[in-house]
């Protein structure tokens, strides 16, 4: 019989359930709202309900599954309670998530940050298969990112480790909403080539200022990232110039890592990386001269592979990594 683990992935609106199996998603995907701002407690207690349904929908007792993985925003101590770091779910931080799903289901329970289990996601189901030791970088609003090590999840002494968005990669660069100046966060992110957008074409005079920067210029509040990307396509300079910075930048958290850790692959994924392959060739470029030559000779750079469902599935595999 097929192992099977459910996988719980808590977001700010919703919480999305689902039965996993060693090949991916073994069923639908059921979504339930987070109800955050009713407090942390009605917040486990939704998660306790989508457990229940989940099982009974999968005509299993609870005795069939190996355990339950949870991503979840912030930080998971040893012992299954909220360290910090969820700000967008009011009364998370202190809450018990281990004990209760174990007295209720009889079930073990495996936790980790949201972004850091999608790592084990593109381990065990995506870019990460036949390889023991990845880097993974989450491009979005932010930078997130997680650390597989002889094919473990490294959380670190507190559970906190894999936040590679804050390396620093500019001295004394730009400040960041986590009181250090220069992470790559601020550079890489959505959010931050949305800014350096618009900087750049405010800042454009005379013949610098190209069609994209005009265009900015008109409605600047609507600018966004992709938009940045359809005028790269175009070879625009000003857009050019920001997917360099960004780039460059990522290209030097990139370089760090592998220095750091020596691992397999370099995993890019996200919506930031919508572009493609221009922007994996110029981080690669960029990441080739922040490193030891001899150790990027021997680690790939490559996209990331799970979709809008990783998360949940790597919730799973944190499950099956604990208990399978």
């Amino acid at each position: 019989m097929e192992k099977l683990a459910i996988g719980i992935d808590l977001g700010g609106t919703a919480i999305k359930g689902a039965i996993i199996g060693v090949g991916g998603i073994a069923g639908d995907v059921t979504r339930v709202p987070t109800d955050a701002h009713k407090g942390g407690q009605q917040v486990l207690s939704n998660i306790l309900s989508l457990i229940d349904e989940l099982i009974k929908g999968s005509g299993r007792d609870a005795s069939s599954f190996v355990g339950v993985g949870i991503g979840t925003p912030g930080f998971v101590g040893s012992d299954g309670t909220i360290l910090g770091g969820a700000e967008n779910l009011p009364g998370w931080k202190g809450t018990q998530i281990y004990a209760p799903i174990a007295e209720r289901f009889g079930l073990g329970v495996s936790a980790a940050n949201d972004v850091t289990a999608v790592a084990l996601a593109e381990l065990m189901f995506g870019a990460g298969r036949g390889v023991k030791n990845i880097v993974c970088f989450a491009l979005g609003t932010g930078v997130g990112g997680g650390i597989v090590t002889d094919g473990k999840l490294y959380k670190g002494t507190h559970g906190m480790a894999g936040e590679i968005g804050h390396i620093v990669v500019e001295t004394d660069g730009v400040q960041c909403t986590c009181g250090q100046k220069g992470c790559v966060e601020r550079y890489a992110s959505a959010t931050a080539i949305v800014n350096m957008a618009v900087d750049m074409s405010q800042d454009a005079k005379g013949d610098d200022l190209t069609p994209f920067a005009a265009e900015v210029r008109k409605n600047p509040a609507d600018v966004t990232s992709k938009m940045v990307y359809e005028y790269v396509a175009k070879a625009d300079p000003i857009a050019m110039k920001v997917h360099h910075k960004a780039c460059k930048m990522l290209g030097r958290a990139v370089g760090i890592m592998i220095n750091v850790m020596s691992p397999d692959r370099i995993v890019l994924g996200g919506g930031g990386m919508m572009a493609g392959d221009i922007i994996l060739d110029t981080v690669r470029s960029y990441a080739a001269r922040h490193c030891w030559p001899a150790i990027f000779e021997r680690c790939e750079i490559v996209h990331a592979q799970m979709g809008e469902d990783s998360g949940v599935m790597g919730a799973g595999a944190l499950a099956f990594e604990e208990f399978g």
